[in-house]
């Protein structure tokens, strides 16, 4: 049960902060959109000339942040926020994506199944490191082995993604 619970909890947020993400497009003017996207992932404001290495260092950045919060007990609620803004990114992109006249089939090969994949290993990634309130345990440490294999697979679908967005989309 719990475990079902934890997935449903996961689609949730991501269902929730993509439909906010593409609700803030709506309100926010398109060149403060542009630059807030850009800086996370400049492939998306021009795919012409979108740098590899950017989005991929964006997205390590965003593993090690959390995983350094996630170490303070303190800290700790902030890491699934993180994945819900994370998330939020995503809908925010993806409705600038297809206001700008993206083609329809590079959306669905190349934007959408992959940074939902990868929402969805960085909020799992997130629970890992630190978990939600049904979840806990009180004194049981955290479980570390995941993360590698989480973070592999990760870091695997990413190269995967960019793969595509070098020989299809560009």
């Amino acid at each position: 049960m719990v475990r079902s619970l934890s997935f449903i909890h996961l689609f949730i947020i991501l269902a929730v902060g993509y439909i906010g993400g593409a609700l803030l497009f709506r309100e926010v003017p398109v060149t403060a959109s542009e630059k807030l996207i850009g800086f996370f992932d400049p492939r998306v404001v021009a795919l012409a000339d979108g740098a590899l290495a950017r989005p991929l260092f964006t997205l390590v950045g965003f593993l090690l942040v959390v995983f350094l919060l996630s170490m303070n007990a303190k800290s700790g609620y902030v890491v699934l926020l993180i994945g819900a803004m994370k998330c939020v990114l995503f809908g925010l992109s993806s409705s600038y994506l297809l206001a700008s006249g993206m083609k329809l089939v590079t959306y669905t090969i190349w934007w959408f199944p992959f940074q939902m994949l990868i929402c969805m290993l960085f909020l799992l990634y997130c629970i890992v490191l630190s978990p939600p309130y049904f979840q806990r345990i009180a004194k049981k440490q955290r479980n570390v082995q995941a993360i590698p294999v989480i973070v592999g697979v990760y870091l695997v679908i990413i190269l995967i993604e960019m793969t595509i967005y070098h020989f299809f989309v560009r």
